[in-house]
């Protein structure tokens, strides 16, 4: 599967699947660095892996993620979840990948659970059937995203119309393959949902409508200057 390239703006998914120490046996002695795994993605069907390594942690993670960001890949989707159950592979490690009805909901473990979240997936059912080395688990699942196909591709390289495939009925609607529409969410619209509702106040610091405050008697306190 060929790499693709999206606006590095889109990729609001980072998450950091393994950060460890390592060393190196040098002349002088023993180099200390940090290794890190990262995945990115933009959930709306990309997703990238990347091992990043520096002395620093902040930048092995700055490494790894720049690393992802430029070997994306483009998943096939249907609707939230994959098209067809598949078996990604690296090393000893063996990942099944099986579609799951809506509401399922990602069933994975961890290493797994990263790279599914970062391409949108929300419904779909993995097994690990081999080693349990989160890196060789993260690359198998890409692995078996790589393998996905549409059933429009199937059929064109096929030569024969998407109604002659065997595949279930609810698969052979052809708009369940269009390209999709990343969501932008402009910086107005962030902003406007992530602080409440509040009136709007006065020159005197009140709430438009509130009556003044009062004294004991009933009269209204004088405005102090």
């Amino acid at each position: 599967m060929a790499r693709v390239q999206v606006d590095p703006e889109l990729l609001r998914v980072e998450k950091v699947v393994q950060l460890k120490p390592v060393s190196k046996t040098v002349k002088g002695g023993r180099k200390r660095r940090f290794s890190s795994l990262v995945v990115v993605g933009d959930a709306n069907g990309h997703v990238g892996v990347g091992m990043g390594k520096s002395a620093s942690v902040p930048d092995a993670i700055r490494k790894g993620s720049e690393k992802a960001g430029k070997h994306l890949i483009e998943v096939p989707m249907v609707g939230n979840t994959v098209p067809h159950m598949v078996i990604g592979r690296t090393g000893s490690a063996r990942v099944m990948l099986k579609p799951a009805s809506p509401g399922t909901g990602v069933i994975a473990g961890p290493s797994a659970r990263a790279v599914l979240e970062a391409v949108g997936i929300k419904d779909i059912l993995t097994k690990s059937l081999g080693s349990d080395n989160a890196i060789n688990n993260v690359y198998a699942v890409l692995d078996g995203l790589r393998q996905m196909q549409r059933a429009t591709d199937v059929a064109k390289r096929r030569g024969i119309e998407l109604d002659q495939l065997a595949i279930p009925a609810k698969l052979k609607d052809a708009t369940l393959y269009e390209p999709r529409q990343p969501e932008i969410i402009t910086d107005y619209e962030s902003e406007a949902d992530s602080q409440p509702n509040r009136q709007s106040r006065g020159p005197e610091g009140n709430r438009r409508g509130a009556r003044p405050a009062q004294n004991g008697r009933g009269q209204r306190t004088p405005r102090q200057r």
